[in-house]
């Protein structure tokens, strides 16, 4: 079964992961026999800043609202989908907790990012600069335009939006969502960061929301700590 990887958490003994594209299998069921995972646990994504803690399997329904995923059990994994939004996974050096992301524009807005870094420092006690994190295949650059709406909102918070935020044309503005997220986590104080660089858009293996619009499939980015993970 094939997933994108990242060079970064494959090089790391005790996690698995991926990031689908559109030819992967859509059986949650089968994806986690592969893996030999008890459960692969999703939220109900709502473009929020909200971050929820997974602490056991039997009481997750998939059905909680949220944008971000924390849990530190073991051979359970913990999803986002995304259709060119930023899936971003994170992982401690210690393998003791993981976490999976879903940031849109919203949630980037909102700083989806910066929330679970330190929700996990602020209930798991783990310093930002122990944790890796990698930003997962997303719509770039080169592909996401935005309106004078949404660049104004941004521009609003003052927050270095010129690094990842440029004129284009006629009231229009290209967002770097990836670089936006990297420049968040960077500021919790993650240092350990990858980017994944293919965009949803430009490569058709994905689903893309800007390309094939509403009512397109997502892809599924999850992480998981293996049950005899050594330490």
């Amino acid at each position: 079964m094939y997933f994108v990887q990242s060079k970064r958490l494959s090089s790391i003994e005790g996690i698995v992961h991926g990031f689908a594209d559109r030819n992967v299998c859509a059986d949650i069921a089968e994806i986690e026999k592969h893996f030999e995972l008890s459960k692969i646990a999703q939220l109900k994504q709502v473009h929020s800043a909200d971050v929820l803690i997974l602490n056991s399997v039997e009481n997750h329904d998939d059905l909680s609202e949220g944008d971000a995923l924390v849990t530190g059990l073991k051979a359970v994994g913990i999803a986002v989908r995304t259709a060119d939004c930023v899936p971003i996974l994170l992982v401690d050096d210690r393998r003791s907790v993981i976490a999976a992301v879903h940031g849109g524009w919203r949630g980037t807005l909102s700083e989806i990012a910066m929330n679970t870094v330190r929700l996990i420092e602020s209930e798991y006690g783990i310093n930002p600069s122990q944790l890796t994190a990698v930003i997962g295949p997303s719509i770039k650059k080169c592909c996401y335009e935005v309106g004078e709406d949404v660049a104004s909102l941004f521009k609003e918070r003052g927050q270095n939006s010129d690094q990842y935020l440029f004129d284009s044309r006629d009231s229009k503005y290209t967002l770097d969502l990836s670089l936006a997220n990297k420049l968040g986590l960077q500021k919790a104080g993650v240092t350990d960061i990858e980017v994944i660089d293919i965009c949803t858009r430009c490569n058709d293996s994905f689903y893309s929301y800007r390309r094939e619009g509403r009512g397109v499939n997502t892809q599924l980015s999850f992480i998981a700590l293996k049950q005899y993970a050594r330490k």
